[in-house]
C-alpha cells in the first residue's frame, strides 16, 4: 500500500531498507489523546514535509 501512494514522490524508486531508514526510523515524540494523534519531529529532520505529506495521503478523512 505504501508503494502506491509514493509514486511522483522522490522515495517511488528507493529500496525497501531505504524507505525504512528514511522513513520509518524517526526519531519522533508521540502524543496520544483521546481523539487524535501528534507526532513532533526535529525541525532539523531533511524529509519531515515529504513523510508529513504521505502521511496525509495514507490517513483516510
Amino acid at each position: 500500500r505504501l508503494r502506491t501512494y509514493l509514486k511522483h514522490t522522490p522515495f517511488a524508486r528507493m529500496s525497501p531498507s531505504n524507505l525504512r531508514l528514511k522513513l520509518i526510523k524517526v526519531g519522533a515524540v508521540i502524543i496520544r489523546n483521546t481523539r487524535r494523534i501528534r507526532v513532533l519531529m526535529s525541525d532539523s529532520y531533511p524529509y519531515k514535509t515529504a513523510l508529513s505529506d504521505l502521511v496525509r495521503r495514507l490517513v483516510p478523512n
